[in-house]
């Protein structure tokens, strides 16, 4: 076992239980939005429909970046954007192909496409879905009131070998945040309490992942990643979620995603 920490003291350690069954396949869909995106409510909710359909196979974020995203005027004040997001942003190209968009485990980046309109993510989730899984990820989050932490362990199985680099991503959403919208259909379009899910709010490892240090891993390995951060006034620790995923370090592409609600 290969045990990387950037973890507080504060942080008791957890202990994982080995895989009893194996892994399914889950899938990351990026929602890359804005508040002042009239048409990105018809890309939350296609991603609340998928999400219905797919349970826990299925992880969203909603990622808040470019012009759409900046916090302007009197009532578009929340800034939901973050450095990773951003970056995210400028390497795919989302908002400059037009937001709403989004990447479905980032499939077909860079030979073909990997930027798709809300329209296809459905059949782009069920091919994802269909593909075996070849790791498995647990998470394991806890929140440290006294020391204003949330701390996060992570343990990677491979099981299938594999010859590519990885990354390990981690990231926290926040969901049920009240703030305004524009929503071209609906009158007045500015809706001041919308309710914005899944919004991406940091990333623990920056916007490329923690490399997880090998170029071939065999069946069977087990990597430990353990993080810890200090909560931001603004974020509610009883609506936030922590997702990792895997990504092929050097595609970007998806292998697998968690995600856990963090005092559950």
């Amino acid at each position: 076992m290969n045990l990387q920490q950037e973890v507080s003291d504060s942080c008791e350690a957890f202990i994982f239980t080995a895989l009893t069954n194996n892994p399914t396949r889950k899938v990351l869909l990026e929602d890359y939005t804005g508040h002042k995106c009239g048409n990105c409510p018809r890309a939350a909710e296609k991603a609340a429909e998928l999400k219905e359909i797919y349970g826990e196979q299925l992880v969203s974020v909603a990622v808040h970046a470019g012009f759409f995203a900046w916090p302007m005027g009197d009532h578009f004040t929340t800034d939901f954007t973050t450095d990773a997001g951003d970056e995210w942003d400028s390497h795919f190209g989302n908002s400059d192909a037009g937001n709403p968009n989004g990447m479905v485990n980032r499939t077909g980046y860079p030979e073909s496409d990997h930027i798709f309109q809300y329209s296809q993510w459905a059949q782009m989730v069920e091919e994802q879905i269909q593909i075996p899984a070849t790791i498995g990820l647990q998470l394991i989050a806890s929140y440290n009131e006294t020391a204003n932490l949330i701390c996060v362990d992570v343990q990677t199985e491979i099981l299938q070998s594999i010859s590519t680099p990885l990354s390990l991503n981690v990231l926290f959403t926040e969901s049920e945040i009240i703030a305004y919208q524009t929503d071209y259909a609906a009158d007045p379009q500015e809706i001041p309490d919308y309710e914005h899910n899944h919004v991406m709010r940091k990333s623990l490892t920056g916007a490329w992942g923690q490399p997880l240090g090998q170029e071939n891993y065999a069946i069977g390995d087990y990597l430990v990643n353990r993080y810890s951060t200090e909560i931001d006034e603004t974020w509610n620790i009883n609506k936030m979620s922590v997702i990792a995923f895997i990504s092929n370090a050097d595609t970007y592409e998806v292998l697998q995603v968690e995600e856990i609600h963090i005092t559950e």
